[in-house]
């Protein structure tokens, strides 16, 4: 019994984890379509210019181009 509330628990958890993750990138898209008509060809120069807006990255720290493909292919 606990282990299938715990698994009920840990399925809601993720979906709220991915609800939220979506709307981030889809709060960021806009963001980063100027970015691109600006200049930015690559993801490395749309996470520096990202970390020079001051824009957190998910985890409060700095953008890495992984973490804006991540963020492009969710959106």
């Amino acid at each position: 019994v606990i282990a299938s509330q715990a698994a009920k628990g840990n399925q809601a958890s993720a979906v709220v984890r991915i609800a939220k993750a979506e709307k981030r990138a889809s709060d960021l898209l806009p963001v980063i379509e100027q970015i691109r008509k600006d200049g930015a060809g690559s993801l490395r120069q749309i996470a520096e210019a990202l970390n020079e807006l001051s824009i957190p990255a998910a985890r409060g720290g700095a953008w890495s181009a992984v973490q804006v493909q991540r963020v492009l292919a969710s959106a």
